[in-house]
Formats: structure tokens, sequence, C-alpha cells
């Protein structure tokens, strides 16, 4: 059995690498003048919400069912091996001892600060592309694990089209926060994420 990391661990790595985005965004913000309040109004506040709930289901969802896939056809397509070895070597032990207000505390932190400096700053400065090429790369966890960089990437490009969209950082951040917390709800708690 893989070593876990300890909970204490997890918590402060998540909240010091989600201050420092935050701080970068803070500065970027200074640097370039950027105004982020017209994307932090609270106008369209139930719109957002439900909207940012069904789209951070929908990436959930999508996340479980290549879990799924990837496990009923590896046997047949080994290069499928490296999906279950990304969730059961990096995500499963990361995970291992966090409880229900962890995974929420750590899903409100990573969307909010990731949204407010990939899709509120970079995006706003460079554009949805290249934004979305950034928060894959900040999602990199080795050579052997880059489909992990594409998806990232690829989910980057629906929340940077969800700011263009609605106008609103607020869609992506509760989408964010809604796929985080049950993805890794559904990681810790093996439902789906099986190795058996």
């Amino acid at each position: 059995m893989l070593a876990t990391y300890k909970r204490s661990h997890v918590l402060n790595i998540v909240l010091i690498v989600e201050a420092v985005l935050l701080f970068v965004a803070t500065i970027w913000c200074q640097l370039a003048h950027i105004d982020l309040m017209p994307l932090l109004k609270l106008d369209s506040w139930p719109r957002d919400l439900g909207y940012g709930c069904l789209i951070g289901l929908s990436m959930s969802t999508v996340s479980l069912l290549i879990s799924l896939t990837a496990k009923a056809l590896s046997s047949r397509f080994s290069f499928l091996n490296f999906f279950t070895d990304f969730v059961s070597k990096t995500l499963s032990p990361m995970f291992a001892e966090v409880n229900l207000s962890d995974i929420l505390l750590i899903a409100l932190v990573s969307g909010f600060c990731e949204e407010v400096l990939f899709r509120g700053v970079v995006q706003q400065q460079w554009g949805l592309i290249w934004a979305s090429v950034i928060f894959g790369l900040f999602h990199y966890t080795g050579n052997r694990y880059l489909f992990y960089v594409f998806w990232a990437g690829a989910a980057g490009i629906l929340l940077g089209l969800c700011v263009e969209h609605f106008h609103s950082l607020w869609v992506p951040v509760i989408a964010h926060v809604f796929n985080n917390f049950m993805s890794i709800v559904l990681i810790r708690y093996r439902v789906g994420y099986r190795n058996d």
C-alpha cells in the first residue's frame, strides 16, 4: 500500500499554494490596472449559483466516467493505466486522511483563488487560450500524467467560456468548487475509483 499524506500537510500545502496564487493575482491586478469588480458583482447570484453547480456537476461526472471507462478498458488499452495509476498513486494517497469539512475547504479555496488568477487576471490580460494553457500547466504532475494537463486545460477553456458568456467570475468559481468537492469526495471515499 502507498503511503498517505498527513491531513495537516495536505491542508497546509493547499492553503499556502492558493494564498500565493491569490497574492500573485492581487499584485498583477495592481500592476496591470485590472479591475475585477465588474466580474465579481452579485447581481445574478441565483443564476450564477445554478449554472455553476450544473457545470461543476457535469465536470465531475465526466471525470468519473473517464475513470470508469479507463478501468474497464485498461486491459485492452495499456495507455489507460496512466489514468488509474494517477488516481491510485497520486490522488488517493493525497486525500486519504481528509474529512468532508477539509474537502469543502480545499474546494472553496482552490476554486476561488485559481479562478481569480486564471480567469479573472490571466484571461483578461492574455485571453482564453493562454489562460487555459497556463491553467493546464499549473496542474502538471510529471510526464507520465500529461493527460491531466490536457484535462485541466480543457476544463480551463470551459471555465473561461463561462466568464465570457456570463460576464461573471462566480459561475466558474462555483463550477470549480463544485467539481473539486465532488471529485475529491468520490476519490476519498472510493466511489467509482476503486482499484479492486
